[in-house]
């Protein structure tokens, strides 16, 4: 658990920004080399002395890790630049690109991209084991921030630093799908990757007979950045592939549905230690750990898959699972605020946790973006 303070001030949430306000209240900013350097800070706790106000707090969950990272301030960017496209806000917009800062800085000249920074000063950690540069879930994240700001803002600095990154090729279903997901955001500009594209998407859908896996020798998942529907619902939209919208639903079918249907899993699988699914396999699920990260994937993918079909089916499980946010939970209970951006960390059995961080933050955003989107709802933050 986290537990120092890293600012001396409380973070209060007083935004016009919607989902964005809290990730703008734990943004901060050092200078390097004249420059402006603008991350998000990790965690925070809510003040004892203050209600409404929370302590932002260091990472140490794997020894000191530091107190920012390019895995959640480049899925700020991402957010920001999707609320940019939906609501014309230009101060979304102008959040994107600070953020974006920061994913710039911590790309190195070789292209490579540490994770954390250590401290308010911006000082670079490249050693540790979440934040080792060339780390590929670091990589891929930021790969895929860089690619959208190209895609919406034209600017060639963002695809000069997403092409001078070598990047990541491991057999992980979770690091091609994101890989993927970037490379579709510049396809979308001008037809490139289309290659790469259709590698990524035949490697998903071959790993794993009935369902898209993490690990093809492995048929248990860990939902925690789940984006393979999402990944490969996105490339068969794009290239018109029937083929892989198919091997989508059967993911939805097999997999995706179930978990569902039962309110959100943080893991499911056929010998995962917990209970039965309700679908056409002899699945099982656990909620121990289960949070805003292992539910967004799901509602993006399900809405993705919806728009490459057109299957209100697809758009009706999209909604049920973004109501996990408002309710639809084991506590029973709304665990997010889309007026403020403040989510709760996650749910243990019945209980909310009273902390606040960013990645919540994010994706619950990120959630709440496609649900607007599924209910013609997008003109505000």
């Amino acid at each position: 658990m986290p537990d120092r303070q890293v600012l001396n001030e409380a973070v209060r949430v007083q935004s016009d920004l919607g989902i964005l306000s809290f990730l703008e209240g734990l943004t901060f900013t050092f200078v390097f080399e004249r420059r402006r350097v603008s991350p998000v800070l990790i965690y925070a706790v809510p003040d004892p002395e203050r209600l409404g106000r929370y302590i932002p707090v260091q990472a140490e969950e794997s020894g000191y890790e530091g107190i920012a990272c390019v895995d959640d301030t480049a899925r700020a960017a991402l957010l920001a630049l999707r609320a940019y496209e939906q609501t014309a806000n230009p101060k979304a917009l102008s959040l994107a690109r600070r953020w974006l800062t920061f994913v710039e800085y911590m790309q190195y000249p070789d292209g490579d991209f540490a994770n954390f920074v250590r401290n308010t000063s911006g000082r670079r950690n490249a050693s540790g084991p979440t934040s080792v540069k060339g780390g590929p879930f670091w990589t891929v994240r930021a790969l895929w921030a860089l690619a959208r700001a190209y895609r919406v803002t034209g600017s060639k600095s963002y695809l000069r630093a997403y092409e001078d990154c070598a990047k990541p090729d491991p057999e992980d279903g979770k690091v091609q799908a994101v890989l993927a997901l970037g490379e579709a955001e510049l396809f979308r500009v001008n037809g490139s990757y289309r290659r790469e594209l259709i590698r990524r998407a035949v490697f998903i859908t071959t790993c794993g007979d009935d369902y898209f896996r993490d690990d093809c020798a492995n048929p248990n998942n860990n939902l925690w950045g789940y984006h393979q529907l999402h990944a490969v619902a996105t490339v068969g939209r794009l290239l018109g592939s029937k083929l892989l919208l198919d091997e989508c639903r059967k993911t939805v079918r097999n997999f995706t549905e179930p978990i569902v249907r039962d309110a959100m899993d943080y893991a499911a699988g056929p010998s995962v230690a917990g209970h039965d699914l309700p679908g056409p396999l002899p699945l099982r699920g656990t909620k121990d750990g289960l949070c805003a990260y292992t539910v967004s994937p799901a509602v993006q993918g399900l809405a993705e898959l919806y728009r490459a079909t057109g299957t209100n089916r697809y758009r009706d499980l999209a909604l049920k699972a973004s109501e996990w946010f408002y309710g639809r939970n084991d506590a029973k209970t709304r665990v997010y605020d889309p007026e403020t951006g403040l989510c709760a960390d996650g749910i243990d059995g019945s209980v909310i946790s009273p902390n606040r961080g960013a990645e919540s933050s994010i994706e619950a955003g990120l959630a709440e973006l496609e649900r607007r989107d599924l209910l013609g709802q997008t003109g505000r933050l």
